[in-house]
């Protein structure tokens, strides 16, 4: 059966039956998607649906790789109005992915749609060609900033950062491996003595579940049964809850290469030496690297997606010189104006001063 017009606020997500995660909370999947795609089906004139924006709109988190592609090269697309701050369409709801109430005219052949972000009770639309593989930012400032990022990846063929990025489980480490290997396994302390030719230091949490806190522990080698080679790397990390940094600070920190991590942290990058760690760590620390991994969301599947990689983190790379201000080389390397460097270091200072708050 078909109907003329299709206009819903669905469900947006469903719990799942007899799975429950370490903490006790039973897992949920998104469904709203399914109810768009079905909305396509049965109307003759037009869609239009509300429901969670960031994931879709960027592709990221489960079910939403396919779905986001397909929808935002929807040539059917007429307009998408991103609320980042939900609570300005349900005053007492707080939906982290923001909300979005996309239109589609069931008649157009035409590419292209309007992107309208709205904020503080204020609009600023643009009209956007369907990206193809490309992620949009989901504010429209940055779209010029974004598309030099991205070009410089490619005139001088680079990978983006997210090509890097080694698995969350790189060493298999699971919140219930200390209670496993009690054995092998104590707490670390200051002054405690380890001997690396059979010993590492492992970051873990103490017990698995909600009562669970990361410490610093000492772990026989032999424990490590997943990618050991990597305890003898230098290893650039985040915390795997705020990778990007684009809710609080993502904890950049360079970790030993005679250590270990558990699922708490995900490494950016591992290296030989301490220089070339040390380098890159100034490079992700950049106002530029920290903005782009704005740019994305911040699950790991598009984590750093239009951060550039310049490869080589020695002191004789081609791009770089590490002793002189990055952001001063890489604005200079990429193109961006002094107004778009001074917006770019804006945008992160002003992370900076809600993370104080």
């Amino acid at each position: 059966m078909k109907w003329d017009f299709a206009i819903g606020n669905p469900p947006y997500q469903q719990e799942t039956e007899n799975i429950s995660l370490t903490n006790g909370q039973l897992r949920s999947k998104s469904v709203f998607h399914f109810f768009q795609i079905e909305a396509d089906k049965i109307a003759r004139e037009s869609t239009v649906l509300i429901y969670p924006a960031g994931r879709w709109i960027q592709r990221s988190g489960k079910g939403m790789a396919s779905f986001g592609l397909e929808q935002i090269n929807d040539h059917r697309l007429s307009k998408v109005y991103f609320y980042p701050d939900s609570k300005e369409v349900f005053s007492s709801a707080a939906i982290a992915d923001g909300i979005s109430v996309v239109v589609k005219d069931m008649n157009k052949t035409s590419s292209g749609f309007d992107y309208i972000y709205c904020k503080n009770g204020k609009e600023n639309g643009v009209n956007i060609e369907n990206p193809g593989e490309n992620i949009i930012p989901l504010n429209p400032k940055d779209i010029s900033i974004v598309r030099k990022l991205e070009s410089y990846i490619k005139q001088e063929s680079l990978h983006p950062i997210h090509d890097r990025i080694l698995p969350q489980k790189l060493f298999g480490i699971e919140s219930d491996f200390v209670e496993k290997n009690s054995k092998s396994v104590y707490e670390w302390q200051p002054n405690t003595n380890i001997d690396y030719s059979h010993q590492v230091k492992l970051y873990a949490n103490d017990r698995a579940g909600k009562a669970g806190r990361t410490k610093w522990f000492v772990a026989e080698k032999s424990v490590i049964k997943t990618n050991p080679e990597y305890i003898s790397y230098w290893k650039v990390v985040v915390s795997s809850a705020n990778a990007g940094g684009q809710k609080r600070d993502n904890q950049l920190e360079i970790i030993d290469n005679h250590s270990a991590f558990g699922r708490s942290r995900v490494a950016l990058g591992a290296f030989k030496t301490k220089a070339e760690a040390q380098n890159f760590y100034k490079y992700v620390n950049s106002y530029i690297a920290r903005y782009a991994f704005l740019m994305t969301d911040e699950a790991l599947t598009t984590l750093g997606m239009k951060v550039p990689d310049i490869g080589d983190y020695s002191s004789d790379n081609n791009y770089l010189n590490f002793s002189d201000d990055i952001d001063t080389q890489l604005a200079k390397l990429v193109g961006l104006t002094n107004e778009e460097l001074e917006y770019v270091k804006l945008r992160i200072d002003n992370l900076r001063k809600k993370e104080m708050a």
